[in-house]
């Protein structure tokens, strides 16, 4: 299953900003936003998937991962986010500009001088 890091983009029928990037071999598009347990419940009841956020790579960039039965019964390791459902009524979106990509600080930057 391919799987790549997200990108920051506007989503080209609303013009909100979404995370957008193959998840487990499926195009996924995903709000930025992390939810709580009970938001999550209600995202899954109104028929929407939820992803964890997980930072991979050197550098780290984010990837979602789609939360299946057995991901949302184990604790939470990553920040959860629903997918992006545009909102009802008519859309006037900005022009399509250039994804942003995401990079996850995780450490200090190591100094130039070594301290010896």
């Amino acid at each position: 299953m391919i799987s790549g890091p997200v990108s920051l983009t506007n989503c080209r029928r609303c013009g909100q900003l979404i995370l957008s990037g193959y998840s487990e071999g499926c195009w996924a598009q995903v709000d930025p936003a992390p939810i709580d347990a009970a938001q999550e419940l209600q995202a899954i009841l109104a028929g929407l998937a939820t992803y964890d956020v997980q930072p991979l790579g050197l550098p780290r960039r984010p990837f979602v991962w789609h939360r299946t039965s057995f991901r949302i019964l184990g604790a939470r390791k990553w920040a959860v986010v629903a997918e992006h459902r545009c909102p009802p009524g008519p859309h006037h979106p900005p022009p399509p500009s250039q994804p942003i990509e995401l990079v996850i600080p995780f450490n200090a930057p190591t100094p130039d001088q070594p301290p010896f």
